[in-house]
């Protein structure tokens, strides 16, 4: 992966955690930003294919190609929200939000960003 490949931008601070789709995919996600409660960050890690990991049966809004996800989505009881180009390892991020349980990210560094979420959220 690129440095420029992400699809977000993502600021975490002391209280929340910032997620701000970058160019197009604000289109594609039907968001500018995605606030989060810091506190409600459970878990986060990398998935080379966070498709399988997380079961979407239909989109509830947002965009979902063959090449992308991005968006709101719901499976199994779940509600998600994506901002992924399929068949690149993204960050999961784990919530305890009722509405939303996990968000679907591709950043820069991915590595560093599970780094920064874990240590902040403990």
């Amino acid at each position: 992966m690129n440095a420029s490949d992400g699809t977000v931008d993502i600021v975490i601070n002391q209280d929340q955690v910032v997620v701000i789709p970058r160019g197009w995919w604000k289109a594609f996600s039907l968001r500018r930003r995605l606030l989060v409660p810091l506190a409600s960050v459970v878990s986060a890690h990398v998935a080379n294919d966070p498709t399988t990991e997380i079961r979407v049966r239909f989109r509830v809004g947002g965009t979902s190609t063959l090449s992308i996800r991005a968006g709101y989505m719901r499976g199994d009881g779940t509600r998600s929200w994506w901002c992924y180009r399929y068949g690149q390892p993204a960050v999961v991020i784990a919530l305890a939000l009722p509405k939303l349980t996990n968000l679907v990210i591709m950043t820069d560094n991915n590595e560093a960003t599970v780094a920064a979420l874990n240590a902040k959220a403990r």
